[in-house]
Order: C-alpha cells, then sequence, then structure tokens
C-alpha cells in the first residue's frame, strides 16, 4: 500500500513541479499564469459542477480525519489533487500523510506546494472584507486558517455590491479574539451556476445546492436569511443541522431565533421554553469563542429577561468579551460604571479605564464615546492627550462626529488648551464636511447658540445652517429637538415671535410620541414669551 502510494506520489510530484517549480527559483508571473490556467480548465470543464461538489466532499472528509486517522489521507489526499492540482487542502493532508510516514521530501514537496498556492492567494488579496482572498473551495479557507495556527469556527456565505460570491470564515486562536477572514468565490460562482436576470437571487441557487450537500456555511447563510424573513421555525430547522458541524455562526443565529420566538410566545411556558433555548445557544456559540453572543446574552441579562439575579453573570460575560478586545462590550462595562445600574455602583475611575480600553482598538465609535465621557466629566481632570491623536487620525479620515468632539474639546479645554477660535473652525468643519447630517448640524447649531462658554456662541451662523437643514429636510423638521433649536437660533437673533412659532411646532410634533420632552420644550417657550434665550451647559 504504501509503495502504491509513493509511486502516486512521484508521479503527481513530477507533474506539480513542472508547473509549481520550487520556492527559490519561481517566477510569481509563470505560476500566476499555471495556476490560472488550471483554475480556469477546471471551472471550464463540462463536468465542473460534478466535480465541484466532489471535491468539497473529499476535502471535507479529509480535513475531519487529518489529526485523528493520517494513514487514510494518503488515498484522500492523492484523490483530491488528481481532481485539482493546486488544492490547499490536498497538499495540506498529504505533507500530514508522508511526515507520519517519516517521508521527509515528500512531505517538504507537498508543503512548498502549500506555501506556494498560498502566497498566490494572499499576494492576490488581504483577507478583508473590501480586498477578499480569492478562493476554489470552503476547504481551502479552513486550511488556510489551520496552517496560519487558527481553529476555524464558524462560516457562512455572504454577498456584496461587488462580490457576487463571497465566505466569512471565523477562526481562532486560543484565549485570542476572533479572526475574521473574507474569501472570494465569484469565479465559481459565475462557472457553475447561470447569470440570472433577478440579480437579488444570484448565488442561491448554487448556495441551496451546497447547502443539500452538507455545507455548513450555506446553510448558516440560508438560516440567516429566513432570520430576517422572520420565517424562524424554517429557519431553526437550517441552523440546527449546521450547529452540529461546531459552527458558532448557527447557535448565535438560533439564540436570536428562539429569543425572537420568545418575544411573541402566546403562554409563559412556551416564552420560557424559547428563552431557555436561546440561552442554551449563545452559551454554546460562547463556548465556541464568539465576543457577540457574550455581549448579547451580557444585554438580555441586564434587561431582566432571566430574572433579577443575573447581573454579576452579565459583568463576567462583558468583561470576558473585554478581554478578547470586542469593543461593544467594553464601551458597555464603560457605560455601567458611568451610569450605575441595580448593584453595579457608578465609579468614573473604572469607567475612563473602559473607555479608553475601547478608544485604543481605534474603533471610531469607541473614540468618540471616550471624548464625550472626558468632555462630560471635565470637572474630574481625567484629561488624556491621546484622544487627540485618536480623534484626529479620524477627522483625517472624514469623520464629522470626531470633528465636533475635537471642537468640543477645545470649547471646554479637556486635554487641550482652551479655544474658542479653534472650537468654531473645527465646528464649522464638521458641517462642511457633512451639510446633510442633521445630527451634526443641529449639534453644532445648538452649542453655537446656547453655550454657556464666554465667547463661544455664534448665533447668526448657527441660524443659517439650521434654516438650511429645516427648509431642505422633512425628516428633521419632524424632530422636536431640531424645531427646539431652530427656535433657540431665533431667539438668539432676536426673532422671538418666529422662536415662540417654532417651539410651539416643537411641542405639537412632541405630543404625537416624544411626551417625554415636552416638559423642557415649554419651559424654552416660556423663555421666548419672556424676551429671554436659552443658555445651558454645552457641549
Amino acid at each position: 500500500m504504501v509503495k502504491t502510494l509513493l509511486t502516486l506520489f512521484t508521479f503527481l510530484l513530477v507533474t506539480l513541479n513542472s508547473a509549481i517549480g520550487n520556492d527559490d527559483d519561481i517566477n510569481p508571473e509563470q505560476f500566476s499564469k499555471n495556476l490560472n490556467i488550471e483554475l480556469n480548465r477546471f471551472l471550464e470543464s463540462k463536468d465542473a459542477k460534478q466535480n465541484y461538489l466532489r471535491l468539497l466532499e473529499l476535502e471535507g472528509q479529509a480535513i475531519q480525519i487529518s489529526e485523528g486517522e493520517p494513514l487514510k489521507l494518503g488515498s484522500i489526499g492523492s484523490a483530491i489533487l488528481d481532481i485539482y492540482p493546486y488544492s490547499q487542502t490536498g497538499h495540506y493532508v498529504l505533507s500530514l500523510f508522508y511526515g507520519h510516514l517519516d517521508s521527509l521530501e515528500a512531505k517538504q514537496s507537498h508543503e512548498q506546494s502549500l506555501r506556494l498556492i498560498q502566497r498566490y492567494m494572499t499576494d492576490n488579496g488581504s483577507g478583508e472584507s473590501t480586498d477578499p482572498y480569492p478562493i476554489l473551495t470552503i476547504n481551502d479557507a479552513k486550511t488556510f486558517a489551520k496552517t496560519s495556527g487558527n481553529s476555524p469556527v464558524g462560516s457562512t456565505y455572504r454577498t456584496t455590491e461587488g462580490i457576487t460570491l463571497g465566505l466569512l470564515l471565523l477562526a481562532q486562536k486560543k484565549e485570542s479574539p476572533l479572526k475574521y477572514w473574507f474569501y472570494d468565490l465569484s469565479k465559481v460562482l459565475a462557472a457553475l451556476e447561470p447569470e440570472s436576470n433577478d440579480k437579488e437571487a444570484q448565488g442561491w441557487p448554487l448556495i441551496r445546492e451546497l447547502a443539500n450537500a452538507s455545507d455548513s456555511a450555506a446553510q448558516v447563510a440560508i438560516g440567516a436569511y429566513l432570520v430576517n424573513q422572520r420565517k424562524f421555525n424554517s429557519a431553526i430547522s437550517w441552523l440546527k443541522v449546521s450547529s452540529r458541524s461546531g459552527n458558532l455562526l448557527a447557535n448565535s443565529l438560533l439564540g436570536r431565533a428562539y429569543w425572537s420566538q420568545s418575544r411573541v410566545a402566546t403562554t409563559d411556558k412556551i416564552r420560557k421554553e424559547k428563552l431557555e433555548l436561546a440561552q442554551e445557544n449563545y452559551l454554546q456559540a460562547i463556548a465556541l469563542g464568539s465576543t457577540q453572543s457574550m455581549y448579547t446574552l451580557a444585554s438580555l441579562y441586564l434587561q431582566g429577561h432571566y430574572g433579577p439575579d443575573n447581573e454579576q453573570a452579565a459583568l463576567a460575560l462583558l468583561q470576558q468579551a473585554a478581554a478578547l478586545d470586542h469593543v461593544e462590550s467594553i464601551l458597555y462595562l464603560g457605560q455601567l460604571y458611568n451610569s450605575g445600574k441595580g448593584s453595579i455602583q457608578k465609579n468614573f475611575s473604572t469607567a475612563h479605564r473602559y473607555f479608553k480600553q475601547a478608544a485604543a482598538l481605534q474603533d471610531e465609535s469607541a473614540v468618540i464615546m471616550y471624548g464625550r465621557f472626558l468632555i462630560s466629566r471635565r470637572d474630574l481632570n481625567l484629561g488624556d492627550r491621546e484622544i487627540v491623536k485618536w480623534l484626529k487620525k479620524h477627522t483625517d479620515e472624514g469623520s464629522s462626529e470626531a470633528m465636533v468632539i475635537m471642537g468640543n474639546l477645545y470649547a471646554t479645554g479637556t486635554t487641550v488648551s482652551a479655544s474658542n477660535n479653534a472650537a468654531v473652525r473645527w465646528y464649522k468643519k464638521a458641517v462642511k464636511q457633512n451639510p446633510k447630517d442633521s445630527n451634526i448640524v443641529n449639534e453644532v447649531a445648538w452649542t453655537l447658540t446656547v453655550s454657556d462658554i464666554r465667547g463661544l456662541k455664534r448665533p447668526k451662523y448657527a441660524k443659517k445652517i439650521m434654516d438650511k437643514l429645516m427648509k431642505s429636510s422633512d425628516r428633521a423638521r419632524n424632530q422636536p429637538e431640531y424645531l427646539d433649536t431652530w427656535a433657540a437660533t431665533h431667539a438668539a437673533s432676536g426673532n422671538f415671535d418666529q422662536a415662540q412659532a417654532l417651539q410651539e411646532e416643537a411641542i405639537g410634533v412632541a405630543m404625537q410620541g416624544k411626551t417625554e420632552v415636552i416638559g423642557i420644550l415649554r419651559e424654552h417657550l416660556e423663555l421666548f414669551k419672556s424676551g429671554k434665550t436659552v443658555t445651558e451647559k454645552a457641549p
């Protein structure tokens, strides 16, 4: 048996070396050309779909037995390379096989082939969502993760505007954050599925076929679609099958589906059963490393859906996710200690530590939230010069909200020397960057209209940008908060009759669904009736 396999290996080695060559003398352009020729030959053959499904089946079997039954890998690996000589999985399992036989030359040859194929892949992509790796099968994506020292824990197929069929693969090193790798299988889709006039349906026939062939990523893709369509029973059927292969995305979606069913349960018994199933699946996803499930389950605990005594369990989950750099969980911890909740006491020092930890990960929302925290607690002298560096990274990338926070820092003298002129420059830059963003315009206008900081008010400019926004946006015109700002700019400009009219309009809009703000709106109305303007702590 071993002799037969070694003979077959020699044949494959000669064939592959003629196409691949050695690491030292390889011509990257020639290698890419050879790989593309073989890829096109494979995809353009009349039996392409049959061969592709067979390749998936063999690669899947090889990965499944790669650690426990190395002697079976010889025949399977050879069969894989007979179908497609550039299979990462085929070369990987044969390197394991020959390593088990102590056949060093054969082992090294397959390792060399694997390196060259992976170098081609990484030369043509970065694995980011905007620049995915080109790949032929999901199993090669799993092989790349394994040979990079990671364990695949989840996957799903996906589409974007530029990628007709993509793959998201999640993998993890022990006690490390999940890695997200993106792959492009558009060539596979173009070859195996006729182009459809219905662009939204493109890819789904192949995904259904893959799902029926036990492809866990395809089963998750179908399950996710059905969850979004609120067809929970059908979604659960697909996701249960997928979860058996250890796909954390399936468990996470099952948690979401069961949770959604609990919200519409007709009896307490059914509601309790669905909540327990949701918790069970979130915990399974957590066991596989899902920080998002840690965050979600912690949120449900804190909201009291599993009883009143789960605050410590929620904190433990959030802290576990925070240790794995999950930004949402770190920010949630910061918010909890900033405001206090139940038995969780306010602790601004702890809140500061969490907000800074999140901001240090360079996430835009985290940097902005950290900036807002520093400004809101400026009386505690928690200033941190790093916030300026982190904000500037995002202002350079065009973030108008980061520009507003920079303005707030200068207005209040938080971590920088106070400067009204610098503050106003940043505010105007933010509005110029995104003049149709009603939140940005409203925040800038409010600050420059009502601020109690001496010399910061710019009511003329504030009225100008609010006039433009409110006359061009029906959405803004139906927000009582924006009408309140608009009225305040008119009052600050001396037009109290118009300020009163706009404030009464704001109250009327608030009465249709935002009654919680009516009190403050009426207080402002009384000021306008008395010929007074609004002044308050801002930012």
